[in-house]
């Protein structure tokens, strides 16, 4: 996987992640969230501790996936 910017991305995971804009309520905590594809639909991520993934730009996301694709949860 590259950093490259693009919304559309496969992980080194093997999934398929897509990064859309935020709702415009939501942007003071970022413009960008991710969302990855399961059983055909795209999931909203969350870290850890369930909190949404907020990202201030595309690459940041694809960072995100890039380093640490294990701690990515969806409900």
């Amino acid at each position: 996987m590259t950093v490259n910017g693009s919304r559309q991305f496969r992980g080194n995971d093997g999934n398929s992640y897509f990064v859309q804009n935020a709702h415009k309520a939501d942007m003071h905590k970022g413009k960008y969230i991710l969302t990855v594809k399961v059983n055909g639909i795209y999931k909203l991520c969350y870290d850890m501790f369930y909190k949404l993934l907020y990202f201030d730009t595309i690459k940041d996301a694809q960072r995100e996936v890039l380093y640490s694709a294990d701690f990515i949860r969806t409900m």
